[in-house]
């Protein structure tokens, strides 16, 4: 069974996401969910989406912006859909 989360928009709908994975980041002591609504972008690729979280509430802190924080998550991703 696929872990999911859920968030509100801003209309107030309750949407599903499954989680594709978590991690800490051990450089900037930052846990990450990255997730996906299984919907797919123009080019055909699946859309993901990462975001800071606390790991003891499941709380989400903020989504993930810097381009360095996004390379890193792309890098393991590789890893594991390699694996």
């Amino acid at each position: 069974m696929i872990p999911k989360i859920y968030t509100t928009t801003k209309n107030g709908e309750k949407k599903a996401f499954d989680v594709i994975l978590t991690f800490k980041n051990e450089n900037n002591q930052k846990d990450y969910v990255v997730y996906t609504d299984n919907s797919y972008d123009e080019e055909n690729k699946l859309r993901i989406f990462a975001a800071i979280y606390n790991p003891l509430t499941n709380e989400f802190i903020e989504e993930v912006k810097e381009q360095e924080e996004w390379n890193e998550i792309y890098k393991l991703l590789d890893n594991v859909f390699e694996n």
